[in-house]
C-alpha cells in the first residue's frame, strides 16, 4: 500500500511540476516577444534557464548563451555577473567544476567592482561548495568564513545561517562532529526564526548524519525523519533523496538490508531524474554496500564500478575513496587479494589527500584566522563605538559652545539694538528739543515784538489822553465856570 501511494504521489506530483513550469515557460516566451530593452531580456532568459535546468539540458544553455550574448551586447554588468553565476550552477550540476569555479570567479570580479556584498557573499559561498566538493577543505573553509564574516558584517541572517550549515559540513567530513554539530546546531536556531521550512529540513538532515557518524542512530532517524516530512511538504526533490538516502543508511546499519535498499532506489531515481550526478554516484556506492552484505558481490560490483567512473569523471574525491574502499573489501570477500590491495592503496590515496596533516593545519589556520578576524571586527567595532561615543561628546560640547556663542551674540546684536534704539531717541530728543528751543527763541522774538508794539502802543496812548488832557485844559481855560455863568445869570434874573 505504501509503495503504491509513494509511485502515484511520483506519479503525479512531475506531471503537476511540468504543467506548471510549461506554463510559465509560455508566459516568459511571450514576454520576450514583445519590445523591451536587452537588460530586460537577459533577466528572462535567466528564469528560462532555471525553468528547464534540471529538465533540458540544451534549452538550458541557449537560455545562458542568450542571456551572456546580450549582457555582453548591452554592456550590462549585473546582468552579465548573473549569467556567470547561473552558468557556474549549471556546470556545479552536471559535475563540471573546473567550468563552475572559473564562472563563480567570474562573476565575484564583477560583483566586488559593483561592490554588491550581498552577490559577492553568494559568490564565495558557490566557490566553496566546489572546493569541497572536490575534497579542498581548506579553500572550501576558506571561502566560506570570507562568505560569513561578510554575511555577518550586513546582517544577512539567512546568509549567515546557510554559511554555518556549510561549514559545519566541511568539519563533518574531516571528522570533527563536535564543531560540525555545534555549527549545524547554530544555523538551525537562526533558520527557525526566520521560518524557511527548506532550510530548516536541510540541517535535519545534515544533524542527522553528524548523529549517524557519532553512532547515535535514533537521534539520526529522527532528524532524517523530521527532514522527509519537511522535504515533502514542500515538494523539494532533492531534499528527498537525501533524506530517502539518510535513511536507507539507518536500515543499513540496523541489518534491515530490504528497508535499506528500497530507501536507496527512490534516493536513486530523483537523483537521476533531476541530473545530480554527485547524488547518483552516492547511491551507487550506497546500493552496492547493501548488495555486498546480501552476498550479491556481482551486482555489488557492478554499481561499484559505476560509482568509480561517474566519481572520477566529475572529480568527486570523496566518492572515489568510499568506491575504491569498498571495492577493495568486496575483492576480499571474493579472495582477490591483489586488486584488493591496489584498490586499498587507490582509496588511502584520495584518503590521504583528502584528510591530510597540511590540510587540516590549514582548516585550522582557516579557523583561526575567522575567529581572529571576528575578534577584530568586535575589537573595531567596540573602538569605532568609543570613537563614536568621544564624537557625540565633542559634538555636544561644540554644540553647546556654539548655543553660547548664540546666546553672546544674540546679547551683543540686543545690546546694539538697544543701544541703537537709544541713540534715535536721543537724536530724535535731541532734535525735538532744537525744534522747541528754536520755536522758544521764536515765541520770545514775538514776545519782545509784541513788549515793542505793546511799548509803542502805550506811548502812542498816553500820547493821545495827554494831548486830550492839555486840550482839555486849554478848553477849560476859555470857558467860563459854573460859578461864573449861575452869577451871571442870577444878575440876569434880578435885572428882570
Amino acid at each position: 500500500m505504501k509503495i503504491f501511494i509513494y509511485i502515484l504521489i511520483c506519479f503525479i506530483f512531475p506531471t503537476a511540476v511540468c504543467f506548471g513550469q510549461n506554463t510559465k515557460m509560455d508566459s516568459l516566451l511571450l514576454v520576450l516577444k514583445t519590445s523591451m530593452p536587452d537588460t530586460a531580456k537577459v533577466k528572462i532568459y535567466n528564469d528560462l534557464f532555471l525553468e528547464v535546468e534540471f529538465t533540458d539540458d540544451e534549452k538550458a544553455k541557449e537560455f545562458l548563451d542568450m542571456a551572456l550574448k546580450l549582457s555582453e551586447k548591452a554592456g550590462y554588468k549585473k546582468g552579465l555577473a548573473d549569467t556567470y553565476s547561473l552558468i557556474g550552477f549549471f556546470a556545479d550540476d552536471k559535475g563540471d567544476y573546473y567550468g563552475a569555479l572559473k564562472n563563480y570567479f567570474s562573476a565575484l570580479k564583477l560583483y566586488e567592482g559593483a561592490d554588491d556584498k550581498v552577490r559577492i557573499a553568494d559568490s564565495y559561498n558557490n566557490i566553496g561548495i566546489v572546493y569541497r566538493a572536490q575534497g579542498n577543505y581548506p579553500e572550501a573553509l576558506k571561502s566560506y568564513y570570507t562568505a560569513l564574516r561578510i554575511r555577518e558584517t550586513i546582517g544577512d541572517k539567512k546568509g549567515e545561517a546557510s554559511s554555518l550549515n556549510n561549514i559545519g559540513s566541511v568539519y563533518q567530513r574531516q571528522g570533527n562532529y563536535t564543531l560540525a554539530l555545534e555549527n549545524y546546531l547554530s544555523s538551525l536556531k537562526i533558520k527557525k526564526v526566520l521560518g524557511n521550512r527548506k532550510d530548516i529540513a536541510n540541517t535535519y538532515l545534515n544533524i542527522g548524519t553528524v548523529y549517524f557518524d557519532k553512532g547515535n542512530y535514533s537521534e539520526s532517524l529522527k532528524n532524517y525523519l523530521s527532514c522527509l516530512e519537511i522535504k515533502k511538504a514542500i515538494k523539494d526533490k532533492k531534499g528527498i533523496a537525501a533524506s530517502y538516502s539518510g535513511i536507507g543508511l539507518i536500515y543499513f546499519i540496523q541489518g534491515d538490508y530490504n528497508e535499506s535498499l528500497k530507501n536507496y532506489f527512490a534516493c536513486l531515481k530523483i537523483y537521476e531524474e533531476t541530473g545530480g550526478k554527485a547524488g547518483i554516484a552516492q547511491s551507487y556506492i550506497n546500493i552496492a554496500n547493501v548488495y555486498s552484505k546480501q552476498k550479491r558481490y556481482k551486482e555489488a560490483e557492478t554499481f561499484l564500478i559505476r560509482s568509480k567512473e561517474l566519481s572520477n569523471a566529475i572529480g568527486y574525491k570523496e566518492y572515489l575513496k568510499e568506491a575504491y574502499s569498498s571495492l577493495s573489501s568486496l575483492d576480499s570477500i571474493k579472495g582477490d587479494f591483489k586488486s584488493a590491495y591496489e584498490n586499498h592503496k587507490l582509496y588511502i590515496i584520495y584518503k590521504d589527500s583528502l584528510d591530510n596533516e597540511e590540510t587540516r593545519k590549514k582548516t585550522i589556520q582557516s579557523q583561526m584566522t575567522y575567529d581572529f578576524e571576528k575578534k577584530e571586527a568586535v575589537a573595531n567595532a567596540e573602538h569605532k563605538k568609543e570613537l563614536e561615543k568621544q564624537e557625540l561628546v565633542a559634538n555636544e560640547k561644540s554644540r553647546k559652545q556654539k548655543i553660547i556663542i548664540a546666546f553672546v551674540v544674540c546679547g551683543l546684536l540686543l545690546v546694539i539694538m538697544f543701544a541703537g534704539f537709544i541713540f534715535r531717541s536721543l537724536r530724535i530728543t535731541r532734535k525735538q528739543k532744537d525744534i522747541i528751543e528754536e520755536q522758544k527763541s521764536i515765541v520770545e522774538a514775538q514776545k519782545q515784538e509784541v513788549e515793542q508794539q505793546k511799548q509803542i502802543v502805550e506811548e502812542h496812548q498816553k500820547e493821545i489822553i495827554d494831548s486830550i488832557t492839555y486840550a482839555r485844559r486849554i478848553q477849560l481855560s476859555l470857558l467860563p465856570t459854573e460859578s461864573y455863568i449861575e452869577k451871571n445869570l442870577n444878575r440876569l434874573n434880578t435885572k428882570k
